[in-house]
């Protein structure tokens, strides 16, 4: 067993998004992102992974091809590995968001 905190992440970056490694496992790993008012993560896609979203704080927002979707804490959205994921902060406080990936991504 492997015991992780969000604590132990970097913190908010009022300069430049955060998206690092969090917990890495063989057939999984999962990654923190923290997004700073006005920030977003650049459009990208996770293929070959199937993507595990879930809004730990704040009022994120998707954005997707049927138009702007809150998601704020407490919400999870599933990402086939082709599906684009394009995620902004839409508040003033700050978002933190994990995100599951399986298989592993980047590939290995």
């Amino acid at each position: 067993m492997e015991l992780i905190s969000l604590s132990d992440a970097p913190a908010h970056d009022p300069e430049r998004f955060v998206a690092v490694p969090l917990l890495e496992g063989t057939l999984t790993n999962v990654r923190v992102i923290r997004l700073s008012a006005g920030q977003a993560l650049p459009p990208h896609t996770h293929a070959p992974s199937e993507l595990m979203l879930y809004a730990v704080e704040g009022d994120a927002v998707l954005d997707t091809d049927d138009g702007t979707v809150p998601f704020p804490a407490g919400t999870l959205a599933r990402f086939d590995g082709e599906d684009e994921l394009r995620v902004a902060n839409g508040g003033d406080a700050p978002v933190t968001l994990l995100a599951f990936l399986a298989p592993p991504f980047p590939p290995r």
